[in-house]
Parts: C-alpha cells; sequence; structure tokens
C-alpha cells in the first residue's frame, strides 16, 4: 500500500536566478480583481500584493476548494508558500499544477519554477505506529510541542487537531475560513488553519493546511486525524507487519 506524497521538507529558496523572477512570470499571468466580486480568491490576492503571504495562504487554499482545477489558483498557493520560505510545499504544488492543467502558461511556468529549485536528496523516516483497535497511532507535535498521537487516515483530506489542542497552543483561525468535512454525522462547515509546523516522529512539514474539529469519543491523548494535507509532502508506506509508517522525502 503506498501513497504517492510530493517532496522534501525543510528547504528554502534564498534567491532567484534573473531568468526566472515572479515579477517576469506575472507579467505574463496577470489579471485583475473586481471587488464587487470578492471572495477567498480575490482576498488572498490582496493579502499577497501586501506582502500578508501566511493570510494569503490560507485565502488561497480556500479558493481551490471552490474551483480545484484551476491552475491560477493553484499557482498562488505555490508562491505563497515559496514567498514563506517553503520550497518542499511550493515545489508539490508546481507538480499538482502539471498535473491539472499540463498545457497551460501555468503548468509552463511551474516547470521553470521546479527547475530554479532543483532537487534536494533523499532521506527515510520510520515512525513506530501503536495499534489501537482498527487505527494506527503516531506521535506528533504542532510547532514543536507534543500534542499526543494522531490517528493514521489516509482517507482524509486534511489533517485536523481538536479545539482542546488549539486553544493550548495559541492557534485559532483567521478570517472566517471553513472548509466541508463529510462525517458520521453528514456534512458540516470547520475552520481552517495553517500551522507553521507539524513534526510526526520527526518527519517535519511546514505550512500546513489543518482543520480545528473535535472526533467523537477519543481518549484525551488522540490530538487529530493525521491526514492527507499532511501525508502528500511525502512518498508513503504502511509497512503494517512492523508496525512502521515509513516517509520519504527527495527523489
Amino acid at each position: 500500500m503506498a501513497l504517492e506524497g510530493k517532496l522534501k521538507r525543510n528547504s528554502k529558496v534564498t534567491s532567484w536566478p534573473g531568468r526566472f523572477t515572479v515579477g517576469a512570470v506575472f507579467l505574463v499571468l496577470t489579471f485583475s480583481v473586481h471587488a464587487a466580486q470578492a471572495g477567498p480568491f480575490e482576498e488572498g490576492v490582496n493579502f499577497f500584493e501586501g506582502g500578508h503571504y501566511r493570510w494569503a495562504l490560507e485565502k488561497f487554499i480556500q479558493s481551490t476548494e471552490q474551483a480545484p482545477r484551476d491552475p491560477q489558483r493553484w499557482w498562488y498557493v505555490a508562491e505563497s508558500y515559496r514567498m514563506l520560505g517553503d520550497a518542499a510545499a511550493s515545489a508539490h504544488v508546481y507538480r499538482q499544477i502539471l498535473q491539472v492543467a499540463p498545457a497551460s502558461s501555468f503548468a509552463a511556468s511551474a516547470r521553470q519554477a521546479l527547475e530554479v529549485l532543483g532537487e534536494p536528496g533523499a532521506s527515510t523516516i520510520q515512525i513506530p505506529i501503536q495499534r489501537r483497535g482498527g487505527s494506527a497511532l503516531v506521535p506528533g507535535r504542532i510547532n514543536g510541542e507534543p500534542v499526543g498521537v494522531f490517528i493514521l487516515d489516509t482517507g482524509a483530506s486534511y489533517t485536523s487537531i481538536n479545539a482542546t489542542v488549539a486553544n493550548r497552543l495559541g492557534i485559532s483561525p483567521t478570517g472566517g475560513m471553513n472548509v466541508r468535512l463529510t462525517t458520521a454525522n453528514g456534512v458540516i462547515q470547520a475552520p481552517l488553519v495553517v500551522v507553521e509546523e507539524v513534526d510526526v516522529g520527526g518527519a517535519v512539514a511546514r505550512h500546513v493546511p489543518v482543520v480545528v474539529h473535535d472526533l467523537p469519543g477519543m481518549p484525551s491523548n488522540v490530538a487529530g486525524l493525521l491526514g492527507i494535507s499532511f501525508l502528500e509532502r511525502f512518498r508513503m508506506n504502511l509497512d503494517i507487519g512492523s508496525s512502521l509508517l515509513i516517509l520519504e522525502t527527495g527523489n
């Protein structure tokens, strides 16, 4: 069983060669934002242009929920990650653009961006799994703080944390952003945040979209679900026989 994730961690871009600049790309990919039609995407553009890349990232991620195959929205997600210094996350999204719209101008720019980023070396991290009934549990830290364990859930689009953990770490939603979640009790709206760092057994991803949502009937040491918004940064293998979650970064 394998889940193909996308990249490396903790790589930063300190400069961009003159042959590839954000300004040059935006000359090709310009558009106008109409205040009368302002939504998450337009709000994200305003934040981005004002240099508020963290807020912009949250808005752009929310906007992709509305139009998941719009390469322009994914481009801005990638650029926000890049401006935050998260080369691994930006490279993952550039590759996503190639899948969503391979013939678009955004795809051409994404290929150029990937070429500039290069490829850091690969590494493999083996994380012991605790078994509890039918669930696989892995240890987690949020922003450097231990939060207990996550339930591994490859069917969950987002990693989640409960409200108690969020409050203890001072994590609060900004801008009233919500995403739709399908639960056992039906479809609900849950607040979305982007946390600085999620660390699972030494596998670290930065600027991870996380939903704040309480799982019913969970023990106090269960912080939430470990979903695709974290796992997609890696190539994943689950070794049931050895009770290991194996996360690979790099090529």
